[in-house]
């Protein structure tokens, strides 16, 4: 294939990309991304309409394509975790997935949990597209439920992908780990907003200092760059809990932990308490 059409293929696939998980896509999404002219990315989007029949069609009252298909129509394979990442900005989007990495490395190996790719599409396409969502999801504490949520925003806590959600049911917001999903589908509109969510909105500020039954804190000092009496960190109220366990922070009453295992120990754990971070984050 020419290099010409290795151009085109990627903006077919970004067509594609957009319509699955953010619901709709514009010329001026490809004139944007690709430097091309409204000209040329109608013929794409022309081009995808043949290439993938009944994915996408255009609404007149959006004036831009919307996604009308079903997952399976798909033309292209679409990496999850690439998807992700790249809606949130970390990482090039691309068709062929080892284009994305731009230098040779290593990233710490994981056990990756299984993410159905229409799944997660639904689940993004109602955070873009302000919809309620309706899904079977298992939970450690109640098993398996039916929920009706209002899906805002996507978190990563360094380990698993959440999705901050209204839960209607509860009258809260409240994390749900994507994995635990099964059976989602798209409900009407929300006119839940995350300027609602208190501890999405709320900030605030880890003091961190070497765990202190360290036998060297100074190393401790040099690794996490602790240049003051205390290394601060800002934070949403939600995150807290995920920031503390994914950097394995001591952040017992009593500085009890390993200092072998712990190196660091929250300093203001009473402080954070009183500021609204939820009672699970700082629950030894």
């Amino acid at each position: 294939m020419s290099k010409h059409r290795d151009i085109q293929l990627e903006r077919l696939f970004y067509i594609e990309f957009l319509a699955l998980f953010v619901g709709q896509v514009s010329r001026k999404d490809l004139v944007s991304r690709f430097g091309i002219s409204e000209p040329a990315a109608t013929k794409d989007l022309a081009l995808y309409s043949d290439f993938a029949p009944g994915m996408i069609d255009y609404d007149l009252r959006k004036k831009c394509y919307v996604y009308c298909g079903d997952y399976s129509g798909a033309h292209f394979q679409h990496d999850v975790y690439q998807s992700l990442f790249s809606l949130l900005g970390e990482r090039a989007i691309s068709a062929d997935y080892d284009h994305a990495q731009r230098l040779d490395g290593w990233i710490s190996s994981s056990i990756k949990r299984k993410l159905p790719p229409p799944l997660v599409a639904t689940i993004t396409r109602c955070i873009s597209q302000s919809k309620k969502l309706t899904g079977k999801y298992r939970s450690l504490s109640s098993g398996d439920t039916y929920r009706l949520l209002s899906p805002l925003a996507i978190v990563h806590d360094g380990l698993r992908w959440h999705v901050r959600c209204f839960d209607h049911t509860k009258g809260d917001f409240r994390d749900f780990n994507l994995t635990r999903f099964s059976g989602v589908r798209e409900g009407e509109g929300t006119d839940v907003s995350l300027l609602e969510d208190r501890q999405w909105n709320t900030e605030v500020e880890l003091r961190l200092t070497p765990h202190p039954r360290a036998l060297h804190p100074e190393t401790i000092r040099l690794d996490y760059d602790i240049q003051g009496r205390t290394k601060d960190i800002k934070l949403k109220a939600c995150f807290v809990g995920y920031f503390l366990r994914q950097w394995n922070i001591d952040f017992s009453d009593d500085a009890s932990g390993n200092p072998k295992a712990q190196h660091l120990f929250l300093e203001n754990k009473a402080e954070l308490k009183e500021l609204g971070v939820p009672e699970w984050a700082l629950e030894t």
